[in-house]
C-alpha cells in the first residue's frame, strides 16, 4: 500500500507528462486512467475469490502481488496515455490482493473479533496511504512522476517475498470439491437480503470515496498550490486522511463488534457527506486540510464495518467468494466514479465533483436504515 499510494495520487500529473496538455482533456483522460484498473477487475476479482476458496487465499495473494509488480514496472516505460490506460486494464485483471487478504484474516479471526481484525487490516492499508503519498510526492517533485512506478514495482516485489516466506494459511475445513461455484455464490448473495443490501451499499460508498482522487492534484493547483511543490502538497492532502484512519479505524472496529454495523454507519455517513461537500467551498488549498482530517476520522469506519458485517453473515465455505463479490462491488463504484468525475469537472467545474461525492455518502443512509428489519438475524 505504500507503493500503490506513492503513485496513484499523481496519475493526473503523469497524464499531463505524457502529452495531454489541454486541461479539460487531461481531466477526462485522468478519469479513464483511474477507472481502467476497475474495468476488468469487476469480472476477475470474484473469479479469484472463488479460486481462493478452492485452492487457498495465500496463493491468490501471491498471484495478485506479483501481477501488480509487473504492471507497475511496465507503466514506468509507457510513452503515451493509451499505453498507460492498457496497463491499468492489465493491473485490474490481475488484481485481488486486498480482498484475498481480508478473506484470509476474516476466516482466521474468532467470530467475535472479526470487526477488530479487519480494522487492523484497514489500519495497515491506511498506514500505506500515509507514507505512500508523502514519499511519492517528494520523489515526484525531485525526480519526476515516472520514477515512482519503478519504486512501486520494487516495493510490491519485496511484499510478495514477505508473503511467500512468512504468511501461513490454516488448512481449509471444506473439501475442494464442495467449494461453491461463482454462479452459486451470486445466487446466494442476491437471494440473501442482508448480503444484497450490504453489497449495494458498498457500491455507493466506494463510488463516493473514488469520485474526487482523480482531480485532487488539479484542484489543489487551481486553489493556489505552488507548482514546484504540487505533488508534495497533494500527497500531504491524501496522507493526512490515512494518518487519522490509522488512529480511528481500530476504535470503530471495536464499536462495530460491540454495537453492530448499523449503529456505526448511521453515525459516520452524515459526517462523511458533509465534510466531503464542504471541500467544494474552500477558498485556498490550505483550507482543505482540516476537512481531510474530519474525513479521516470517519472514513476508517465505513468499508471495514461493511466487510465485517458481510463476513459475519456468510458461511465460512463461501467467505472468499463473498469477499470477492464485495471487492467487485467496490470496484463498480471505483469504475464509474472517476469517469463521471472527469466528465463533470471538464464541463461544469471540479467543485461539483466534491458536492456529488458527498451526496453519495448521504444516499447510502436510507439503505442502511432499511437493514434494521433484518437486524434480529445479524450476528454483529
Amino acid at each position: 500500500m505504500v507503493g500503490m499510494n506513492a503513485c496513484l495520487p499523481f496519475l493526473p500529473l503523469y497524464v499531463r507528462a505524457l502529452g495531454v496538455t489541454d486541461f479539460a482533456e487531461a481531466q477526462r483522460w485522468t478519469g479513464l486512467v483511474y477507472a481502467g484498473a476497475f474495468m476488468l477487475s469487476i469480472f476477475t476479482v470474484p473469479l479469484w475469490g472463488a479460486l481462493g476458496d478452492k485452492y487457498g487465499r495465500k496463493l491468490m495473494i501471491i498471484r495478485a502481488i506479483f501481477g501488480l509488480t509487473l504492471a507497475m514496472f511496465l507503466m514506468g516505460f509507457v510513452q503515451n496515455v493509451w499505453q498507460l490506460f492498457i496497463l491499468r486494464l492489465f493491473q485490474g485483471g490481475v488484481s485481488g490482493f486486498i480482498p484475498a487478504s481480508i478473506s484470509l484474516v476474516s476466516t482466521s479471526a474468532p467470530e467475535n473479533k472479526r470487526g477488530w481484525a479487519i480494522s487492523v487490516i484497514q489500519t495497515a492499508i491506511s498506514a500505506g496511504t500515509v507514507i505512500g503519498p508523502l514519499l511519492g510526492g517528494a520523489i515526484a517533485d525531485a525526480f519526476g512522476v515516472r520514477s515512482l512506478f519503478y519504486l512501486v514495482s520494487a516495493l510490491c516485489f519485496l511484499s510478495g517475498i514477505v508473503v511467500v516466506m512468512y504468511v501461513e494459511e490454516a488448512p481449509r475445513e471444506t473439501d475442494e470439491k464442495a467449494a461453491p461455484t461463482l454462479h452459486d455464490t451470486l445466487r446466494f448473495a442476491w437471494g440473501t437480503p442482508i448480503l444484497r443490501g450490504l453489497l449495494l451499499t458498498l457500491i455507493l460508498i466506494q463510488a463516493a470515496f473514488n469520485f474526487t482522487p482523480s482531480i485532487l492534484a488539479y484542484f489543489m493547483e487551481a486553489k493556489g498550490a505552488p507548482a514546484a511543490l504540487l505533488a508534495t502538497i497533494t500527497g500531504a492532502a491524501v496522507g493526512v486522511v490515512g494518518v487519522i484512519i490509522v488512529i480511528f479505524a481500530p476504535i470503530w472496529g471495536r464499536m462495530s463488534d460491540k454495537r453492530g454495523f448499523i449503529w456505526v454507519m448511521v453515525r459516520v455517513l452524515p459526517w462523511l457527506g458533509l465534510a466531503t461537500m464542504l471541500q467544494a467551498l474552500v477558498p485556498r488549498y490550505e483550507w482543505i486540510f482540516p476537512l481531510r482530517v474530519l474525513i479521516g476520522i470517519f472514513a476508517g469506519a465505513a468499508i471495514p464495518t461493511l466487510y465485517a458485517a458481510l463476513s459475519n453473515n456468510t458461511p465460512s465455505e463461501r467467505n472468499g467468494s463473498i469477499m470477492g463479490l464485495a471487492s467487485s462491488a467496490t470496484l463498480i463504484g471505483g469504475l464509474f466514479a472517476p469517469i463521471l468525475c472527469g466528465a463533470l469537472a471538464s464541463h461544469v467545474g471540479m467543485e461539483w465533483c466534491f458536492a456529488l461525492s458527498g451526496a453519495l455518502f448521504l444516499m447510502a443512509l436510507p439503505g442502511i436504515m432499511e437493514m434494521r428489519k433484518y437486524y434480529t438475524s445479524l450476528k454483529v
